[in-house]
């Protein structure tokens, strides 16, 4: 007699595996992530340039002078030493008076050729007096003069405390005006000042001004007397200011 359950065999179970890739799961998961998530928007900016000049202006604080000594003669050796000994007698004369700064500048000797002419020789140099109180300055100058000595011209011009405060005072206000300028334009558009970037500034200082002269020799005459211009100084400020709602 055959046994049945030798002759069945039970079928072998199938089992289904279902395999999921680490990173499909991980790109899936950043994509609903990233779904959900609050998108943000950087609001839209308008920029405006404004540029912009602040003045502040001042009477000139400091008088230079400039005067020269001059010899002839048909000696080299001569003429220099009636220069020299010209000059030191000038500086004597102006370093015994508190604030006015003398100083001995350029020496020059030349002969002189002439077609019909004997040969000479020609020694200059010059002497730059420099001071605050013009009145005193342009007595000693007068006095000078008497002495033989060339007025070859005067400038007037701002002593460095003084040029430096109003540079401060103009570059102040240049800086309220385009503050002022760039708020008023936001408002003018419906906006509003973000902030003012890209700040440059610039100055424009004026030089000395030359005072003019005649030019005749003054020897024995009044002193030369002053007219001081008013001096501006100048600070440009360029910005660009920038808008948004």
């Amino acid at each position: 007699m055959t046994r049945l359950s030798s002759l069945i065999r039970p079928a072998p179970l199938l089992v289904a595996a279902l395999f999921v890739s680490p990173l499909a799961l991980s790109g899936a998961f950043s994509t609903a992530q990233a779904a959900d998530m609050p998108q943000t928007t950087t609001p839209s900016t308008t920029k405006l340039d404004f540029n912009v000049t602040g003045n502040a202006h001042a009477a000139p604080t400091e008088l230079t002078i400039r005067l020269s000594v001059r010899a002839d003669s048909p000696s080299a050796a001569t003429a220099q030493k009636d220069v020299n000994t010209r000059m030191a007698a000038a500086l004597k004369l102006a370093g015994g008076q508190a604030g006015i700064e003398a100083r001995a500048g350029g020496y020059s000797i030349y002969e002189n050729t002439p077609e019909h002419a004997p040969k000479s020789w020609t020694a200059r140099q010059e002497l730059e007096l420099t001071g605050k109180d013009s009145v005193q300055l342009l007595a000693l100058a007068g006095q000078l003069q008497s002495q033989s000595l060339m007025l070859e011209g005067m400038d007037w011009s701002l002593d460095d405390a003084t040029r430096e405060q109003l540079l401060k005072d103009a570059r102040t206000a240049a800086l309220k005006q385009v503050r002022q300028q760039a708020e008023q334009s936001a408002q003018t558009l419906g906006l509003r000042l973000v902030r003012l970037k890209e700040v440059r500034i610039s100055s424009q200082e004026p030089g000395p001004r030359p005072v003019m002269l005649m030019a005749a020799r003054m020897a024995d005459s009044a002193p030369p007397q002053r007219s001081p211009d008013e001096q501006t100084l100048r600070v440009n400020v360029f910005v660009q200011a920038e808008l948004s709602q």
